[in-house]
């Protein structure tokens, strides 16, 4: 099980208090006789797996790794998470379990930041891909089976700007697209395709340009590994530089050649396509033909004014992995 030193976590002086669930925090390996871990898990309500499944897919998994009842659930909405982390670790929670997608787990990571405070992060989006890059899968009871040898490390990061991001920022005017995805998420798949509409009529003017090679290019996503991990697949263990971030752009020239692209990214095969192009670099600037950039930032769309910096962030978030080494 993993044990936490003292030089590791922020232990409150403040003694545990009831958190208005079912139970009090209790060690998650009390029956093995190892040192008490006071821990919880915050459940974003409005993430994906909570509104298939509610609690029943994370109570099952639970029972399945032997964590029982004594492991308090605490639900809140994604403009809560900041908050209620901070509470729960005020009241002496010295890791915290986060159910929800990438910019869940962003959130609660950030708000904890400077308090050496690690974060589970566990599947409950769409994509999961920060699980993928902290555990190497994104399977819910394989990760809370894997608890028990779980270590703390120092995940990486970028700046998109002065935004954190743990998996990767995506640029361009592409971004429509995630405005209709969210759409048939919340309102169905009809108001979905009336979201086309917004569609702009630059979708592939190649207006995006790094300043690393000044091309023309439609797509950018910069990510703190490899890109692969950007799109939730994986990618080869490989040393990669904590100082640095890899960008993938592509030059589109029409509705082809972005299905081409998909089904390239699915297949492993995008970085092999003429049209696209990586590099590494500790920063880099992106523009947009003096129009508003729009982007995502682990899942979360902002817009960045006409001009963006890119910047590797070393030790953005301290999160426990339960990937063997």
């Amino acid at each position: 099980m993993y044990q936490p030193t003292s030089d590791q976590l922020r232990i409150s002086d403040e003694p545990v208090r009831q958190l208005n669930v079912d139970t009090c925090v209790h060690a998650i390996g009390a029956s093995a006789g190892v040192t008490s871990i006071p821990f919880a898990i915050l459940v974003n309500r409005s993430a994906g797996s909570f509104r298939f499944f509610g609690l029943a897919r994370l109570k099952a998994a639970m029972r399945r790794a032997g964590l029982g009842q004594e492991v308090p659930l605490v639900l809140c909405t994604g403009s809560e998470l900041h908050d209620r982390a901070l509470e729960l670790v005020h009241r002496g929670v010295q890791t915290l379990g986060v159910l929800g997608g990438d910019g869940s787990a962003r959130t609660v990571a950030l708000a904890l930041r400077g308090l050496d405070v690690p974060i589970l992060p566990l599947p409950g989006g769409t994509l999961n891909r920060l699980c993928h890059r902290v555990h190497g899968h994104a399977n819910l009871g394989r990760t809370l089976r894997g608890l028990s040898q779980a270590q703390p490390i120092w995940l990486s990061g970028g700046l998109a700007n002065e935004h954190v991001f743990l998996v990767a920022s995506g640029f361009g005017p592409w971004m429509a697209f995630h405005t209709m995805r969210e759409t048939i998420r919340r309102h169905g798949f009809w108001a979905g395709l009336g979201a086309l509409k917004t569609l702009r009529h630059d979708l592939f003017a190649g207006k995006l340009r790094l300043s690393a090679n000044s091309q023309a290019c439609d797509i950018v996503i910069a990510a703190p590994d490899r890109v692969d991990e950007a799109f939730g697949l994986g990618a080869k263990e490989i040393d990669f530089p904590e100082t640095r971030l890899e960008t993938g752009q592509a030059r589109l020239s029409g509705l082809g050649k972005l299905l081409w692209l998909a089904m390239a990214v699915l297949f492993r095969r995008w970085r092999k396509l003429s049209f696209t192009e990586t590099q590494i670099s500790e920063r880099m600037s992106v523009s947009c033909g003096g129009d508003e950039i729009i982007g995502l930032v682990d899942g979360e769309k902002l817009q960045f004014g006409d001009h963006l910096v890119l910047r590797a962030l070393p030790r953005a978030a301290l999160v426990l992995s339960t990937k063997r080494s």
